[in-house]
């Protein structure tokens, strides 16, 4: 029974095949496509040069490039890893970046660094880089883009090397991962496209040129926020901005419950940060100087007013002045009194 209904099958089969071959590959194509849309929808991170033939001991640029596929994704994590026997890693620039907030900046890592880091059970360290020999170097990322990029050339952040020696190898994105708009959080799938470059002896080529950043930071407005998970609910301030030549290296904030020119505050007085930040003065009566800086050395300064400013008796250089004007004053009258009595005797 079951080798007939076998032999049915397979003769029925036959003859549908035979007279609607077309019609079966269109419709298999059909429900493929729509059955695994990932396929043909990914998102893909790729690294984009205009050089890919280099001489030795030029610079070009390479940069980490989002094309969503019409997906709408708001945030992104991968590592770039290069071959160190033939490249150097000489500067990493976000300015430019749809990334607004960086959960992990760009940055240099060592192998034990990334072996850390990675989330794959194998030591990264062992792993070809695409060199003459397995030494690697690594960049690892991770950030978010509220509200969402959908767009087909989004930069993340550009990397800029230096070639050390003849020979050819390849830039890659590892651990590459993407993160849906949709209020879940959902991964979706992404693609990785790699660079390969050649290092040749025997080529000159126009080597990378930095751009030359004469224009501070974007201007910004940082917000006093509290949460019972941050901070142990204690209030802290958050901030962020772009500089989208160079790039930001870095903040600063300085709290004093007196109003200053901020050209005049004291290198000394300015305290490192990072955003969020957890404020010193919880009663919130001082004012609050955050300052950005780009690493081409532009630096732009704004200030928050107390949200709770002192009273003018609660300042204790106003007492210190009421006491010295009413000492002042209590010597002059003791003077004048000496005087009088002189003059009448």
């Amino acid at each position: 029974m079951k080798a007939m209904l076998h032999k049915n099958t397979r003769i029925r089969i036959r003859s549908n095949t035979k007279n609607s071959c077309p019609f079966v590959l269109f419709s298999v194509f059909f429900a493929f496509l729509f059955a695994w849309p990932g396929v043909v929808s990914a998102a893909e991170l790729k690294l984009s040069s205009p050089i890919q033939e280099i001489g030795i001991n030029q610079q070009f640029q390479v940069d980490v490039v989002l094309n969503t596929e019409n997906e709408d994704i708001n945030a992104l994590e991968g590592k770039i890893v290069f071959p160190t026997d033939l490249l150097d890693l000489k500067e990493i620039r976000d300015g430019n970046s749809i990334v607004n907030f960086w959960v992990e900046r760009p940055k240099a890592e060592t192998p034990k660094d990334a072996n850390k880091n990675t989330n794959q059970h194998e030591n990264i360290s062992d792993v070809s880089c695409g060199g003459a020999q397995d030494s690697c170097g690594f960049v690892s990322f991770s950030g978010i883009t509220p509200g969402g990029f959908n767009g087909g050339s989004g930069l993340i952040f550009s990397a800029i090397f230096e070639a050390k020696k003849e020979g050819s190898g390849e830039i890659e994105i590892r651990e590459e991962k993407a993160l849906l708009n949709d209020g879940r959080g959902t991964e979706t799938k992404v693609t990785a496209k790699n660079l390969l470059v050649s290092i040749r002896a025997d080529i000159s080529v126009p080597s990378w040129v930095s751009p030359r950043d004469t224009d501070p930071p974007e201007s910004f407005v940082p917000e006093i926020a509290a949460d019972p998970v941050i901070f142990n609910g204690k209030r802290f301030l958050v901030f962020a901005t772009q500089d989208k030549i160079s790039g930001i290296a870095g903040y600063a904030i300085h709290e004093d419950t007196r109003k200053k020119d901020v050209t005049r505050i004291d290198a000394k007085e300015w305290t490192e940060a990072k955003s969020p930040y957890l404020l010193k003065d919880q009663k919130l009566r001082s004012y609050i100087y955050v300052k950005a800086a780009d690493k081409a050395g532009n630096e732009r300064i704004v200030s928050l007013a107390p949200r709770y400013p002192m009273k003018w008796y609660e300042r204790y250089e106003i007492w210190v002045i009421i006491i010295i004007l009413g000492v002042f004053l209590f010597v002059i009258r003791r003077l004048w009194e000496k005087l009088n009595t002189k003059n009448h005797k």
